[in-house]
């Protein structure tokens, strides 16, 4: 039987009784579509500081480019609702269920984050066709099997 890969939009369809690796990875292609939706961190460079830096008006005086540039993420982002980052945020603690089986963590992050074809992404990583695919659709069918064992309700 031949699985499909390209992504559902099962949101307008019925839902499934169990998680199915079908209806997994399209939640975690919608998260990563959730994700880039939302604006980006005001910082340049990433910090291993945990807390964001805090600047006095002393401090943006004359910083010409710093309202442009909020406004340009902002414009770019679009936006998120509530909901839809607690879905994205539930879809992306499913990576955890695959912390012992970091291939297909990886294999599943990259096509559920992929906008472009998985020729693109195999080439690009050096990875086999096959076993991407065996790893992508192995991880989502390990999750909703957690998933279904802990009871866990489709949404």
């Amino acid at each position: 039987m031949p699985v499909n890969l390209t992504p559902m939009r099962r949101l307008d369809l019925k839902r499934p009784e169990l998680w199915t690796g079908d209806w997994v990875r399209d939640r975690l292609r919608e998260a990563f579509e959730i994700e880039r939706r939302l604006p980006r961190s005001t910082n340049s460079f990433p910090s291993g500081w945990p807390f964001p830096v805090i600047y006095e008006f002393a401090d943006v005086v004359g910083w010409d480019d710093a309202r442009a540039r909020v406004w340009a993420d902002w414009k770019r982002a679009r936006g998120a609702y509530p909901y839809e980052v607690s879905r994205m945020e539930e879809a992306f603690g499913w990576f955890a269920i695959l912390k012992d089986h970091a291939g297909e963590r990886r294999c599943l992050a990259a096509w559920a984050i992929a906008n472009t074809s998985v020729r693109a992404i195999v080439a690009r990583r050096g990875w086999s066709r096959a076993t991407f695919y065996r790893r992508v659709l192995g991880g989502s069918k390990r999750i909703a099997d957690v998933l279904n064992a802990r009871g866990e309700q489709v949404r």
